[in-house]
């Protein structure tokens, strides 16, 4: 039982962490579609995406590299489909759900008096990816790897999910969808096509800097965009010894910095996890996890602090949270409810926090179903009660549900259909509610 936990709780992690990146050598190919919008309006269609993905092995060699194209549906300002917009895309099922990014197509949001007068895509700008990866890996021995790439996503330890990458299945809200200035693009805030020394730092943003703030990324993945190098005792069992690391993207010699990872696994139902994500420099990220197996759970637990060694006041963010894994005796039913909690180093910011639950319900080999719901709630600013004006404002709230069905049509072709519902209270009060929904078809070659 505790071999089959773990193996299900690393699939867990593995899928929501690592989603690009292929685990065995193949080809696969993932066709997406999608519609929605707000309660208040009219359907609209997101377009269709096509995310092509690759790896394949060659004695010590791994060559893998991901694809995303798609046809975009924009539209004008009075909610009209107005034209497709073809080519490599970096924008989600996720990001599409929120409207119009300020940087790319999507619908419009400039009408006041149309139901899209409203933009929260400042909201999902964690899910932005690249449209494509391409990483190279050497195998050095059973124990040594080095590799290069623009998304390796080398990981250690359990961290809280987010939301799977690009047009994925698992591509909507978790930690309900807290608001950061952190984009995931290769583990980089700023544009990946002008990145600089540093450009893994992590800035926090204010209350009242979107409708609801509290999402801090966590540095579990030591090497994103990046030169790596990590060292492995086994690589069959969970027990054993881990140590990576790795030269982000960016890195100058006049102010270097160097990500650092290890694991130790004393046992099968035990093991320990540590990264610092720019080593040698004020702002690093720390983190530390720890999974414990028991008998018919297992348990995940995190603590982690961003700009951890700034001299800068106010500009830290910390993290920290838990979640359990476990079969329901006697059945086939996986429940996997989480908890996190989000502070800051300006003591005007209040807590924020997250709770999850996913429910996974196999009917049979070939059709299951799946749900997902989770409640957040922001950060508030105390000082707005100094001023009558925003006296009653908050850190606001999100509530988010996605029920979900897979049917596994055969070895190659899986299908998955998802509606996602969701309702935000901002800071001000404000209420947007919108739902979406989709459609996946998985081919693996």
């Amino acid at each position: 039982m505790k071999k089959t936990l773990f193996t299900i709780a690393a699939a867990i992690f593995s899928t929501a962490l690592s989603a690009q990146v292929l685990p065995s050598p193949q080809m696969k190919n993932t066709l997406w579609t999608g519609f929605g919008d707000s309660f208040a309006g009219d359907t609209v269609l997101y377009g269709i995406t096509d995310t092509m993905q690759a790896r394949f092995d060659k004695n010590n060699f791994v060559i893998e590299g991901m694809l995303n194209t798609s046809f975009l549906a924009n539209y004008d300002y009075f909610g009209k489909l107005d034209n497709f917009v073809f080519g490599t895309s970096n924008q989600n099922a996720l990001n599409l759900h929120y409207g119009r990014r300020a940087d790319g197509n999507g619908r419009s949001s400039e009408d006041t008096n149309n139901y899209l007068n409203y933009d929260n895509s400042v909201n999902s700008q964690n899910t932005i990816q690249d449209s494509y990866y391409v990483n190279f890996l050497y195998h050095i021995n059973d124990n040594f790897d080095v590799g290069i790439g623009t998304k390796l996503n080398w990981q250690v330890g359990p961290c809280p999910r987010y939301g799977a990458w690009l047009f994925e299945p698992g591509a909507h809200s978790r930690q309900g969808g807290f608001s950061t200035a952190y984009d995931d693009r290769a583990g980089v805030w700023a544009k990946t096509s002008s990145e600089n020394v540093g450009s893994y730092k992590f800035y926090v943003d204010a209350p009242g800097s979107a409708d609801v703030v509290g999402f801090v990324p966590f540095a579990n993945k030591y090497a994103k965009r990046a030169l790596g190098f990590r060292f492995k005792t086994s690589k069959k069992d969970k027990v054993g010894l881990e140590f990576g690391l790795a030269i982000p993207n960016g890195f100058n010699t006049d102010d270097p910095a160097v990500n650092a990872a290890a694991r130790i696994a004393p046992c099968d139902w035990l093991a320990f996890s540590t990264v610092l994500e720019g080593a040698f420099d004020q702002k690093a990220n720390f983190y530390s996890g720890a999974t414990i197996g028991m008998k018919n759970f297992i348990i995940d637990a995190y603590i982690a602090a961003d700009s951890l060694f700034s001299d800068l006041k106010d500009d830290e963010a910390y993290g920290a949270g838990a979640s359990i894994t476990f079969i329901i005796p006697s059945t086939d039913i996986t429940l996997r409810p989480e908890l996190g909690l989000n502070f800051f180093e300006n003591n005007n910011y209040s807590t924020s926090f997250y709770t999850g639950c996913e429910f996974d319900l196999p009917i049979t080999k070939e059709f299951s179903i799946n749900m997902w719901g989770s409640f957040a709630s922001g950060s508030k600013d105390k000082r707005w009660s100094d001023d009558p004006a925003t006296d009653d404002w908050d850190g606001g709230k999100i509530f988010n549900f996605k029920p979900g069905i897979k049917f596994i049509y055969s070895s190659h072709t899986t299908f998955d259909v998802y509606v996602n519902l969701e309702s935000r209270t901002a800071f001000d009060g404000t209420n947007r509610k919108c739902w979406s929904s989709g459609f996946f078809m998985t081919y693996v070659f």
